[in-house]
């Protein structure tokens, strides 16, 4: 008798049934699954900053005026990310934070370049104040 050859999509079933089974034997935990955030960076999953921090903030008011192209002051918190007039930083780990702040580890890419960079949050009715290495920046809720 002949040996039987393997074809591909047989191959490509018996690897999938495997990785399946072997799937259901192990729980699943949420604290390894990751989101990509298309940068090449994983969010653990329940990294998120907090909605409190969430919104359109600017450092003045021409910065709230969506009508504006010179709006550089302005930043718009997301769920897990943070973009700037020429930046965006992303989530990649929250830190330590204290009961008025949220602190995390971010990578930021703009211009051409990535960095990564600690950012604290805190926030006092609609002033929200941003601190990291270069310094404290304060900002006011957009309306």
């Amino acid at each position: 008798m002949t040996p039987r050859r393997w074809t591909l999509p047989a191959r490509l079933a018996t690897v999938l049934l495997g990785l399946a089974l072997a799937a259901c034997q192990q729980p699943v935990n949420d604290t390894d699954i990751a989101i990509d955030n298309g940068a090449g960076a994983s969010v653990p999953s329940d990294a998120i900053i907090p909605a409190q921090y969430r919104g359109r903030w600017g450092m003045n008011a021409n910065d709230c005026d969506p009508r504006r192209s010179d709006n550089k002051g302005l930043i718009t918190v997301a769920e897990k990310t943070i973009r700037f007039y020429e930046s965006t930083a992303t989530l990649k780990e929250q830190r330590p934070s204290t009961a008025t702040g949220f602190a995390g580890s971010y990578g930021f890419t703009g211009e051409g370049q990535t960095w990564d960079k600690i950012v604290t949050l805190t926030r006092t009715g609609s002033v929200l104040k941003r601190a990291d290495d270069e310094g404290s920046f304060t900002y006011n809720r957009c309306s």
